[in-house]
């Protein structure tokens, strides 16, 4: 076994690819844009030294654009306009804080604002949620903190799972960070509040994570029970304000997206003529605090506005340009500018802005950059039936200038994280990146994928280790059927769940497949469920898919890696964040211990890495590596 502490400052790359590398390694030239409310200003998610930063630029001309790097130690996580003078931004990192259950490392995330006026950024309160931007004042936002409440003195924290919470609710100064007043301070079980765009408290919201009771309560009516429901696994999320402040747009767990009727408290399926909608997010106007539309998720990301004049310049747009996919995603208060994204399957995103001032539509900029003659794969969809006949959706991606007639090629399984996400046509670097190689890449939606409805979901409680990896090696099965696909062996590679699921498919299909490649993987997933620090909804939420921590002893090690290392024969790549806090470090130590001493088994820890490859650094040594891997033990020819 070879255990590398990458020195990533140090990377010298060699071997086959080294451009190619570069091109799929590269963090996106853009990936986000939004539109001031006045409209003067542009804000981008940019990456111009290799990391997620900002990029602010002046659509007046007064002045010149300007760049807002990370901080040290920190990833650009979102950013939005709560007024025309401020941009609130949130950074991420990583910090090793005490909670009840020890001192743990905790992804923390903490909103930043920024001043057009002044240049400078001011620290808001760590671990708040902001819930108005309080529309009347340019300086003022609402924030929202959920704190413990035991016998301890309050500290602020989310943490814990242990005791009562409340929640209390400030006006903050985007200037200089401080707490301005407080808006609203709650007894105990609050969980949070829903506020108008002018910072007016309209409801209330208290959840018992014992019990999972969930409920709704109406403070302008004397805090009057409007919803009241239990959810032991999981809990409803609120949108905001369904059209008009009578109503709430509000997702519940296995029903979907509903309207809850702040009056009657009557749920209703919103309906587009003879379209349902139920398992849509909304789109929110946040400067007039409207439903506008719905954005879903299909194989490249619809949306659906029911907003006159948004609905007519999307169907406009659909005409003028030529991608498959069209979607408008920001705009000015009187939506004179507009940011537009353009996808087609497997492609690039380009991002393009519309003046309806001048009537100017030019590109912002693309989401990679291509280099001349270079033909970047597509990507397909596709089904098969699984061995119990269920129908499994999925999508492939093709070497250059392939189709789905072509083959057979060499494949790669690869499915996603989650377990509770699905792929779609989208482009995707690292599946980019090996059918560049020359392998076709299968992506399935095995059941338990979102994106299908719930009862999808729900077919894959229970088969987190069984069946739902016996859906992913059907997929390897029909791939080489259908000629696509060599016969015999293959290569599986994933992240997070999808490193979990590639170690299971070694295990469950160990004659066929030929390598494993993990980043993030899960090796030993009842240690994770028994930490002590996990809230009982997240610990119900996980045992509807892998079952209970308490489960009898042979089944617990049929669907534990490290329980079966002696069996996973094939050469194995393991990589892993040092920083992980999602799938933490700690699931590498185990497999390493448990594998023993192999030569075709390579553990690699990516130093300062957390558990989404956010630096050029630590995804070009995944896919260098990777690479490597590969041309050894499952070359294309």
């Amino acid at each position: 076994m070879r255990v590398l502490f990458a020195s990533i400052a140090s990377l010298v790359l060699t071997g086959t690819g080294l451009a190619q590398i570069d091109t799929y390694a590269a963090m996106p030239r853009i990936w986000d844009a939004a539109v001031s409310p006045d409209g003067n200003r542009l804000a981008t998610g940019c990456s111009p030294a290799g990391e997620r930063a900002i990029c602010i630029y002046d659509l007046t001309g007064a002045t010149g654009a300007l760049v807002i790097p990370p901080p040290d130690g920190g990833h650009m996580s979102g950013f939005y306009w709560p007024s025309s003078t401020h941009l609130i931004y949130r950074v991420s990192s990583v910090q090793n804080i005490a909670t009840s259950s020890g001192r743990r490392n905790i992804d923390f995330s903490q909103p930043i604002a920024y001043s057009l006026e002044t240049g400078r950024s001011a620290l808001l309160m760590a671990q708040t949620d902001i819930i108005s931007s309080l529309t009347d004042r340019d300086d003022r936002v609402a924030v929202e903190i959920t704190y413990q409440l035991d016998d301890r003195p309050n500290t602020g924290s989310r943490l814990g799972n242990r005791g009562d919470f409340g929640t209390v609710v400030y006006e903050m100064d985007l200037d200089t960070g401080d707490r301005a007043r407080r808006l609203e301070r709650s007894g105990t079980s609050t969980s949070g509040y829903v506020l108008t765009p002018e910072g007016e408290t309209i409801v209330e919201v208290r959840r018992d994570a014992e019990s999972g009771r969930y409920a709704l309560y109406d403070v302008r009516q004397s805090d009057r029970l409007v919803y009241e429901a239990r959810f032991p696994a999981d809990a409803p999320y609120i949108y905001g304000f369904a059209g008009s402040q009578s109503g709430l747009a509000i997702w519940i767990p296995g029903t979907g997206l509903r309207r809850l009727d702040l009056d009657t408290g009557e749920l209703s399926e919103f309906q587009i003529g003879e379209i349902s909608v139920s398992r849509t997010v909304p789109i929110i106007d946040e400067y007039a605090a409207e439903l506008v539309g719905f954005s879903y998720t299909n194989h490249l990301g619809g949306q659906i506005f029911i907003d006159e004049e948004l609905a007519g310049l999307k169907a406009e747009l659909e005409q003028i340009l030529t991608e498959e996919s069209v979607r408008i995603i920001s705009w000015s208060a009187d939506r004179n500018k507009l940011v537009v994204v353009g996808r087609d399957p497997g492609m690039p995103a380009n991002y393009y802005f519309l003046d309806l001032t001048t009537g100017g539509l030019g590109l912002l900029d693309t989401e990679m950059a291509v280099p001349e003659g270079m033909v970047i794969p597509r990507r397909e969809p596709l089904s098969y039936e699984a061995s119990d006949g269920e129908v499994i959706p999925a999508y492939v991606t093709l070497p250059p200038g392939a189709s789905l007639e072509d083959g057979p090629f060499p494949l790669i399984v690869m499915p996603h994280g989650g377990p509770q996400a699905r792929d779609t046509a989208r482009f995707d670097w690292w599946a980019a990146h090996y059918a560049q190689l020359g392998y076709v890449v299968l992506h399935p939606n095995f059941r338990g994928s979102s994106g299908y409805g719930a009862a999808f979901i729900e077919a894959g409680y229970g088969g987190f280790g069984t069946r739902m990896i016996d859906d992913m090696i059907d997929g390897a099965s029909f791939l080489q059927q259908e000629g696509l696909a060599r016969d015999g062996e293959y290569c599986v590679a994933g992240a997070s769940y999808g490193g979990y699921a590639a170690f299971m498919m070694g295990l469950r299909d160990s004659e066929r497949v030929a390598c494993v490649i993990s980043f993030a993987g899960v090796t030993d997933p009842f240690s994770m469920l028994a930490d002590p620090s996990q809230l009982e909804t997240e610990t119900r939420y996980w045992e509807q898919y892998m079952g209970s921590r308490f489960s009898d002893t042979d089944y617990r090690v049929e669907i534990t890696p490290v329980d079966r290392a002696s069996e996973l024969t094939m050469p194995v790549l393991a990589i892993h964040g040092e920083n992980d806090v999602t799938v933490p470090e700690g699931q590498l130590r185990l497999l390493r211990n448990a594998i023993g001493s192999r030569h075709d088994v390579e553990m690699v820890l990516l130093p300062d890495e957390d558990h989404y490859l956010r630096t050029v650094e630590s995804r070009t040594r995944l896919l260098q590596e990777s690479t490597d891997f590969l041309q050894e033990h499952f070359p294309v020819d």
